[in-house]
């Protein structure tokens, strides 16, 4: 799990891999990566003309206008499932604090994956 302080959060996307932009196929990455451009932050610093001729027309003014987060696509949320089931069992009785925690936080973590999973759009 990621936690990003909310007084940098604005800069955190700067420092993620360039495979993290959205729309990025992995020969995109490659070809970026070789001219040197391997975080999300260094798309939206050089000129939108250089990523367009790094990785072609369509697919450059893509990834220049998403590294500077530009994305016209309407933001449509949705729908949750009405529920999800996890289920985590302790081999014997415990009551080991640490324990209980540790497995609580499993817990919550792996229904956050598989709430993810299930509304996560369909790729392109």
């Amino acid at each position: 799990m990621l936690a990003v302080d909310p007084d940098h959060a604005a800069a955190r996307p700067a420092t993620l891999l360039v495979e993290a932009l959205h729309g990025i196929r992995l020969r995109q990455a490659e070809v970026l990566c070789d001219y040197g451009v391997h975080n999300v932050g260094l798309p939206a610093a050089i000129p939108p003309a250089t990523v367009r001729r790094l990785l072609g027309g369509r697919a450059g003014r893509l990834a220049a206008d998403r590294a500077r987060g530009i994305d016209p696509r309407p933001v449509v949320p949705r729908p949750l499932p009405a529920s999800a089931t996890i289920r985590t069992a302790f081999h014997r009785h415990t009551l080991d604090s640490a324990a209980v925690r540790a497995a609580l936080l499993d817990t919550v973590v792996s229904l956050a994956l598989l709430l993810r999973r299930v509304i996560q759009p369909p790729a392109p």
